[in-house]
Order: structure tokens, then sequence, then C-alpha cells
């Protein structure tokens, strides 16, 4: 009897150490094949990657670390890859993981592994972890930070980890923050939760090793590098955007936005633009927004058609919002307390703070996804039909976020921006000074796949002092230049001519 017990628990060890190394092996290899070559997803990406691979990396406040830590990164000798590619691998180390951590802390909360494997691969399927868990973004690159600090978190409070284990907490805290200034908000659920258990030294020790890492950094840059000299104006370059105010105002419709936001963080809505009423009622929903980039994805990106897209994302919702429904009212499995106080105080401090400051930006909700797919997974009913349906709702996840979104977005072809500059790149040299007048994710494509140097409209009298190479004009250029009431009448010579962009040379 006694070895019959023994050898159980070895099956369950074992199974505990390879069920989640077999799923992340499995996710990270779905991940490569679906590896991005579209970025109109990540407008600030682009930026991010031109600056890093030409060495001139910035010191924003709001994601203080990230640019210089992927510029130090990519001088490693990487055989074969370019700093692009190594930012979006470092983006995919840090999403599987994620997934790891999330496995572990889904185990210390009591969940089987089923609960495990369901918050695995339900968070894992995410349309916007699985994109920016490979985008040359900052959003994957905390949420390791902030899910091992909530282990910690979680030994300091129950493990007898004490000061020490919160003191590690504080410092993970403050390197999530370092890289994006949203996980500043960590402070709430961490000081909250520990002061609720009367862990009065844990408290401190987490504040004494949050404040001088975070405050120590941002002094040095401000003040030492960047010659922010008086104490007004430190603080108003380290709040960073957080100074101009909100960026949408609060409305009594905010948590409607909020929940559009965290669904399309979970499920992708591209392929409805390849159906003229769907594409209708959405452009319908967001007044004056320029939606060229999902029209031209639906059109090229789609693997299945939008028939079976829209039955997979609409079984997947039933299934999982069934599930997540439940979670929130108490129906299911009881976890401890002490469990759900953890996970739910930090996935509605993230919930709370996006649905204030953008609640429809799906990037904003990546970091309350693993803590909202613990909830869901742990609160779940342990009987076979909620796992047969957690299953059916993440398979249709799976398969509807891959081929109606992943799946085009791993080709350079569904790139709106790329296919109309296709000709333009073709043409550009180096020593080439190219002038236009283009939007801010357009200029940022440019900068990062043109090697010419490029010049906005109002800058056109400097062109004749750069070079060697020609100085080239698109046809946005001169549309900006006639609308100001210079237009250039005479001497340029036509390069190419296409429907959407031509180009022209104006002689040195």
């Amino acid at each position: 009897m006694r070895g019959d017990r023994s050898a159980e628990r070895l099956s369950a060890i074992r199974s505990d150490r390879l069920l989640p190394r077999l799923s992340i092996a499995l996710i990270g290899l779905l991940y490569l094949l679906t590896f991005p070559q579209n970025f109109t997803e990540g407008e600030d990406a682009v930026y991010y990657a031109d600056r890093v691979a030409g060495a001139v990396p910035v010191w924003h406040p709001n994601h203080l670390l990230y640019e210089p830590l992927m510029h130090g990164l990519t001088r490693a000798p990487w055989p074969g890859a370019d700093a692009l590619a190594v930012m979006q691998l470092a983006s995919l180390v840090a999403a599987l993981w994620s997934l790891a951590l999330v496995w572990k802390i889904a185990r210390l909360a009591g969940g089987g592994l089923s609960a495990c494997m369901v918050a695995l691969w339900s968070l894992a399927g995410c349309f916007a972890f699985w994109l920016y868990g490979m985008y040359p973004d900052t959003y994957a690159l905390p949420l390791p930070f902030v899910l091992a600090g909530v282990v910690a978190l979680w030994q300091a409070i129950w493990d007898q980890g004490g000061a020490r284990a919160a003191a590690f907490a504080g410092v993970l805290a403050g390197l999530a923050t370092l890289l994006h200034q949203a996980h500043v908000f960590l402070a709430l659920p961490a000081l909250g939760l520990l002061l609720c258990h009367r862990r009065f030294g844990a408290a401190l020790a987490w504040l004494g090793c949050f404040l001088p890492l975070v405050g120590a950094l941002y002094l040095w840059v401000g003040w030492g590098l960047l010659g922010h000299d008086s104490l007004p104006e430190l603080l108003d370059w380290a709040r960073g955007y957080a100074a101009d105010g909100l960026w949408t105002p609060l409305s009594v419709l905010a948590p409607v936005k909020a929940v559009i936001g965290l669904g399309t963080a979970i499920w992708s809505s591209l392929f409805l633009f390849a159906s003229p009423r769907l594409a209708a009622l959405v452009e319908g929903a967001f007044p004056g927004r320029l939606l060229l980039e999902e029209a031209h994805f639906a059109q090229t990106g789609l693997a299945l058609p939008v028939g079976p897209l829209l039955a997979l994302t609409v079984l997947s919702v039933l299934a999982l919002g069934w599930l997540g429904l439940g979670a929130m009212l108490r129906r299911g499995r009881a976890i401890s307390p002490g469990v759900g106080l953890v996970l739910a105080l930090h996935g509605a401090t993230y919930a709370i703070v996006t649905t204030i400051w953008e609640p429809t930006n799906k990037e904003f909700w990546i970091a309350a996804l693993p803590f909202l797919a613990l909830l869901m997974a742990l609160r779940m009913p342990a009987t076979g039909g909620a796992l047969r349906l957690a299953t059916v709702g993440i398979v249709a996840l799976w398969i509807a976020n891959g081929a109606g979104a992943m799946m085009g977005f791993a080709r350079a072809d569904t790139d709106y921006w790329r296919v109309l500059h296709a000709p333009l790149l073709a043409e550009l040299r180096p020593g080439d000074v190219l002038v236009d007048d283009c939007g801010y994710i357009c200029t940022g494509y440019l900068l990062l796949f043109s090697p010419a140097e490029l010049l906005p409209v109002d800058a056109l009298s400097r062109a004749a002092e750069t070079g060697p190479g020609r100085i080239l004009l698109t046809s946005r250029a001169l549309a900006a230049l006639e609308a100001q009431g210079s237009p250039i009448d005479a001497g340029l010579v036509p390069v190419f001519n296409t429907p959407r962009l031509s180009l022209s040379e104006l002689p040195r």
C-alpha cells in the first residue's frame, strides 16, 4: 500500500516537471513558426528597433532601461541575427519565462495539473500576449519580473520568507518599473497585502529596495546624464507621458471601452475587416481612425475564411467567457482567500489603471492577462465538463488567433507600410536623402528599413548639405510643399510612379 502511494507521488512529481516543459517547448515552437514580420500593431516598436540598431538608444522615462538594455544585448555577437531579430527573441524569452512562472504560481495556489494547463495555454493563446511576446517592444520584457515578484511576495507572507523575500519582491518590482513605468503601481497590491497580513517589517523591506533602486536610477539618468538639474524639471521629465495628463478623457463609457480593449487583447478582430458589413460596424465604433492597415491585413493575411474565424472566435468567447464569469461570481472550485486576494489585487490594479489611462489599448491589458487566466483556471469547477469546456475554448482561441492573425503576421506582405514602400525601399541607396511628409508609424518604418537619410518637408533647405547621394522627394512631400504655398515647379526628375506613391529626384 505504501509502495503504491510512493509510486503515485513519484508519477505526480514527474508529470509536474515534464508537462510544463513540454508545453512551453511546444508553445515556443508555435511562436517561432509565427515569428512576426509585420509590425503594424507596434507603432513604437519600429522606433525602438531603429534607435537600437543605430546605436542611439534613448533613456525614455516611460521605459527607462529598455532601449539601453536592448542596445547592450544587440552588441553581443549573434551570428546571422540583426538588432530587430535579437530584440524579438528577447521578448520571446520573456514570454516563455512568464508562462513558466504562471505554472509555478498556479501550483503554489494549489491548482492541479488540469488547472495549470488551462492557465498556461489560455494565456499563451491570447492575441496580445502571443504577438507582443515576439515584438521588439516594452510589454513582454517586464512580465517575468512582475510574476517572480508575486512568487516572492507569496513567500514573504505565507512561506516564512519574511523581510528577505519581501526585499527581493521589491527589487523585482523595481526592475519591472524600470522596463516599463506602468509597473510602478505594483506598490499598491504589494504593500496592501503585506500590511493586511501585518508584515510591517516586510513592507519596509519592500519599500527599502523598491524606492532606492527606481529613484537612484531615475536620478542618475535624469540629473547626471540628461542634465535636468532642478527638482521640478527632473520630476516633470520622470513622469514621461503622464506629465501631459490622461491619454483619453474619463467618461461613463470607460468600462465599456475596457471590455472592448480586454477583448481585443484576448481575441484578434482583424478578420472582421474582410467582411464589408462587419468592417462598417467597426469603423462606426471608431470614427476618425484610419483603418488602412487592418483592411490590408484582412485582404492578405487570413488563413481561413471570415465565416469559420467568426465561428471559432464566438465559440471561444462563449466557452472562456462562461468560465471567467463563473470565476467572478464564485461558482466553481473554492481557493484559499489569500490566493484569490493576491491574484485579484494584482489583476484589478492593472485593470483599473488601464481603464483610466487608455481602456481600448490592447497593449496595456497584457499585464492583467496572467492574473485573469490564473483566476479563471483556479476557480474552474473540478469536473470533466468544465475541463472539456475549457479545452474547447482554448483550442478555438488558438486556431482563431493563429489563422486569423499570427500566421499572417509572420509574412511581410501583409504589412501595409512595407507593401506601400516596397518600390521606394528597393530604389533607395546609402547616401541618398529622402524628403517625405509621413505619419508617425510610416516615418518609423522608413527610419528602420530605409538606408537613406530621412528629412521632413520643413528641412528641405538642409538637403543640399547632406549626401553624397541623390535628393529624393515623395509625392507626399510634394503635396505638403504645395499646401504650404512653396511648390517645386521645375527641375524634378521622375524616378517611379505608382497609384499610391511616386518618387522624384531634385538635382543638387
